[in-house]
């Protein structure tokens, strides 16, 4: 692999050095700016054979504003977009001195030559050696062992979790910081969930078609327009770090949301044309161009400018950033539109491209856990590619969350999908005969776990007369109790089904919104809210606790070795039997019935491969609105009788011993999803808990 050195300012003991890569650029100046930024100090930077531009300044110290100026042509048909008066943040720059808030100034705008500087973010230098020091951040690099099969991904906005958190500090709300606080672990380890996935945390820019409509904002950050850096709204590097060190020390790992398909400058050319960094600094090398048309860039995500991975400047950027969350003690990466990320210029899949490259690096060098999202915003999709170039990575499965929401919705046709998901098979990983699906039954791409089954779409909101956001595929429940077991049923699915699941940041505590995309939406409507649960969304909620430990006790579930059908000679029986209402195993016809809303499986505890003996399982799933099913219970494979573990008609755990006959029946009502067992090793949430955070916010800390 090429080197690939690290950019942008380094701070030393008696000097900064300040590095920035163009190769089309005729001449480049450092600009240092005063505390107040009304003083601008301009510097001469230097051009090397590897076309980085080098500027070394003595006694400049942490704090220092920057950014740079590129001097050249200026011809938007040839893709080239210099103009000294527009000032451009570092892209290897660590922190930024502002939000970018005023993206509607026409100071941005590359065509004219107005000087872009007071309202544009500065760089900062900071000195990263502290951050990385593992007397200050113990934990920092003490990742926890525990394999992905375990993973249990919760994935969350750091402001919607905690802004509205009266049981947190302040300061902390909404904060990094408020990730680390004892509290939110806690409340984790509850939970129990180990991998928390953070919501992009780059600087972002909302870009002028949001900034229009009164109000809105990009809250949810897919715009980055400086891979290195922190956003102002959550905190910096230090707060990360401090964060990342308590939740591994509390056995949690951290996954980042990247975005690297697109920044937020947007189009070449247009409305649209404004400037930040890339485009200013070397457009043709940062910018995947629109095949041939080098005045175009490509637009394969809808947002008007693909980022060119496959460039020495764009592979640069890529190649570091991973190094730089590896320091920091990332264990994952989410990769938004990883279908784009891995196209070439004329929209083809590159399967040795730079980002599968770069894919294999984080996971085979680095030991980092990589989860792609395997399609293009433009309706490219790749789902089951990553895992076969790129042994170990995992893929988000669109077909899950459609699947599961199509299902408790009553639809025919479906039996076939049912197999399919319950055995995890719709993504698999070729090496190792694993399922690679991450299970996003519910993300914050699309509805909520409740809101999907309560609410019509309704994006009206967002100020795009209801034409964004994914299709409402979901019918509604029309009374509470349907409602709760359909949402009780939905997430038992995608917990216990094959694959790693994630759950959605408030759907256990019941939130619900019509509006399925919320990305410019930054108000109540959208905080979590922290008062004490009405009786039903605290079932609720104890009750995903419940099957998260469920999941972790219980390899049977946790395992992502894909089932063979084959039997197990320590008992006879099949590592997965599926079966018919009448206790029958299913044959290839059964399959076809396009009328059948309910299936069944039982789960051998016992296999071939000298892994740890767990208990038998039944698992029977309705997505019948309206027909109670009888099923008949065949013998466990282990023998014994069956007890019921769950099921959501009852909308909590079994709380006393129900124990059934194999051959009699077990009435599986509509929308319920039902787990027995032949042996309990029910895993209990300590309600004291709950009793202990009320007191805590009682006390009104503050």
């Amino acid at each position: 692999m090429a080197d690939y050195p690290f950019l942008g300012a380094q701070y030393h003991k008696d000097k900064t050095v300040f590095r920035v890569q163009s190769e089309h650029a005729a001449g480049m100046e450092l600009c240092l700016f005063s505390p107040d930024e009304k003083e601008e100090i301009r510097i001469k930077m230097n051009k090397g054979d590897d076309n980085v531009w080098t500027a070394e300044v003595p006694a400049v110290k942490p704090g220092q504003k920057y950014g740079y100026r590129a001097y050249g042509e200026y011809d938007p048909s040839r893709g080239l977009f210099f103009n000294p008066a527009k000032l451009a943040v570092d892209p290897y720059g660590f922190e930024v001195s502002k939000t970018m808030d005023e993206w509607t100034s026409p100071l941005l705008d590359i065509e004219n030559s107005h000087d872009s500087a007071p309202v544009m973010p500065k760089s900062v230098v900071v000195d990263m050696k502290r951050i990385f020091d593992p007397e200050k951040y113990p934990h920092l690099q003490k990742r926890p062992s525990f394999p992905i099969a375990k993973d249990i991904i919760y994935e969350t906005h750091i402001k919607n979790f905690s802004h509205l958190n009266t049981m947190l500090p302040r300061e902390k709300r909404g904060k990094l910081s408020g990730l680390g606080d004892s509290w939110t672990l806690n409340y984790f380890k509850r939970l129990g969930v180990n991998n928390i996935e953070l919501m992009p945390i780059a600087p972002t820019c909302c870009g002028r078609q949001i900034q229009k409509r009164e109000g809105r904002t990009d809250s949810w950050g897919y715009n980055p327009y400086c891979f290195f850096a922190v956003d102002p709204r959550y905190g910096n590097w230090e707060d990360f770090a401090a964060a990342v060190s308590e939740l591994h020390k509390a056995g949690i790992k951290v996954t980042v949301d990247a975005v690297f398909n697109h920044t937020g400058e947007h189009a070449a050319t247009g409305e649209r044309n404004q400037s930040l960094s890339f485009k200013l600094l070397d457009s043709p090398n940062y910018y995947r161009p629109d095949g041939d048309n080098r005045g175009r860039f490509m637009n394969s995500t809808g947002c008007d400018n693909n980022f060119n991975l496959d460039s020495p400047a764009g592979r640069g950027i890529l190649h570091n950033y991973l190094l730089l969350m590896h320091k920091l003690g990332v264990d994952g990466i989410r990769w938004d539109l990883g279908g784009d990320n891995a196209l070439d210029n004329y929209g083809r899949f590159q399967e040795d491209g730079a980002f599968i490259q770069e894919l294999r690096f984080a996971t085979q060098k680095l030991g980092m856990e990589m989860y792609v999202e395997p399609w293009s915003a433009m309706g490219g999709n790749y789902s089951g590619r990553f895992a076969a170039l790129v042994p170990g990575v995992k893929e988000w499965s669109d077909s899950r969350k459609n699947f599961v929401g199509e299902f408790f919705s009553s639809r025919n046709g479906l039996l076939g999908q049912f197999g399919n998901q319950v055995a995890g098979s719709s993504n698999v990983d070729p090496h190792t005969n694993e399922s690679a699906v991450i299970g996003t039954g519910r993300s914050h791409d699309g509805f909520s776990l409740l809101g999907a089954y309560q609410h019509p779409k309704n994006t009206y909101p967002n100020g795009e007369e209801g034409r964004d956001g994914s299709p409402d595929i979901y019918a509604k429940s029309y009374n509470e109790e349907e409602l709760f077991r359909r949402a009780n049923s939905d997430i038992a699915f995608n917990i216990l089904s094959k694959g790693i699941p994630l759950i959605r940041n408030g759907d256990e505590r019941g939130y619900s919104d019509p509006n399925n995309n919320p990305y410019c939406i930054d108000d109540a409507t959208v905080w979590l809210n922290w008062d004490e649960l009405p009786p039903r969304k605290r079932r609720l909620f104890l009750n995903i606790c419940r099957l998260n430990a469920f999941r972790s006790r219980h390899p049977v579930f946790s395992d992502l070795q894909l089932f063979d059908g084959q039997v197990v000679e320590a008992n006879g029986a099949k590592d997965i039997t599926w079966l018919r209402p009448d206790g029958r195993e299913m044959e290839g016809s059964d399959w076809n019935y396009y009328h059948a809303k309910t299936g069944a499986y039982m789960l051998n505890g016992s296999n071939n491969k000298g892994k740890p003996r767990d208990d038998d399982f039944m698992i029977m799933v309705s997505g019948d609105n309206y027909h109670t099913v009888d099923y008949k219970l065949p013998t466990p494979p282990g023998g014994g009788k069956w007890q019921l573990v769950f099921d959501s008609s009852q909308e909590e755990f079994a709380s006393r011993v129900q124990q059934f006959e194999p051959g009699s029946s077990y009435a599986l009502k509509p929308y319920s999803y039902v787990i027995l067992t032949h042996k309990n090793n029910l895993a209990r949430v300590n309600v004291n808990t709950l009793k202990a955070l009320a007191a805590r916010k009682n006390a009104k800390r503050r």
